[in-house]
């Protein structure tokens, strides 16, 4: 089945599980058992709802499903195989009386539900990672480069005060930012995130709506120096994230 159709089938499905997939993700800071508990079970609802759009009739579960659509050309053999052993969690689970999923397995099913609907993602809403970390320009560089450090960020959009993104703050300008406070006889806990913006901040981010195509992410992020493309309400950088998509996001895509 050509790529070009794959998404079309998949298309239906992502609206809704888009909108449940943001919910878990609020329950997540406040009860991340349950929003683990949930997330497997949205897995194993997503992947029957694609396995009876491509023709399968008979009672499904997560382990039937993922059978089901290998050989297909629906999804990549490497997420079925992750598929695969979520079914194994969920059966531990399930005959184990007492046993919860935990916060940082939560985050995983939920981060592979997201990659699993930007298989057939054909808007920006899509395609975006919802939980876009920011900083302001007025917040110290010190919690930026831990916040990078502990949730594993390679970059974070800057907010001005109010609203709107001034740029996009990167490791590499962290550690410049340190070397040179260091050669001068200070430290890092004297620096906000503005200290640390270089001149060509805000020309690493592009923007687009919710509503952008795929082909208009590629052309924006085409730009030079173009290193993510946020996504905000009406395209435009006086606004506030709704998401973050790199170049990453559209590999998923090819």
């Amino acid at each position: 089945m050509p790529n070009r159709q794959r998404k079309r089938e998949h298309r239906p499905l992502v609206d809704g599980y888009a909108e449940r997939l943001t919910a878990l993700r609020e329950l997540l800071h406040d009860d991340a058992a349950a929003a683990g508990d949930q997330a497997l079970k949205l897995l194993e609802e997503y992947l029957e709802s694609l396995s009876h759009m491509q023709g399968y009739h008979g009672d499904a579960s997560l382990g039937r499903s993922v059978s089901f659509l290998r050989g297909r050309d629906v999804l990549d053999p490497a997420l079925l195989d992750r598929a695969d052993g979520y079914t194994q969690v969920r059966n531990c689970i399930a005959h184990n009386y007492g046993l919860q999923t935990s916060p940082a397995l939560a985050e995983e099913v939920l981060e592979f539900i997201e990659l699993l609907l930007k298989q057939g993602a054909p808007t920006a809403a899509h395609l975006m990672t919802r939980s876009v970390r920011t900083v302001a320009t007025t917040d110290r560089l010190l919690r930026a480069r831990d916040l990078m450090l502990r949730e594993g960020y390679g970059r974070l959009p800057v907010l001005r005060e109010g609203a709107g993104v001034v740029g996009l703050l990167t490791e590499r300008d962290v550690v410049a930012a340190q070397a040179q406070v260091e050669r001068a006889g200070g430290s890092l806990a004297q620096l906000s995130v503005a200290d640390a913006l270089p001149a060509d901040a805000a020309e690493r981010c592009v923007f687009v709506s919710p509503e952008a195509t795929r082909a208009e992410i590629v052309d924006v992020l085409r730009a030079p120096g173009a290193v993510a493309c946020l996504v905000t309400a009406h395209g435009s950088p006086m606004e506030r994230p709704l998401g973050i998509i790199t170049h990453a996001d559209l590999l998923y895509q090819m």
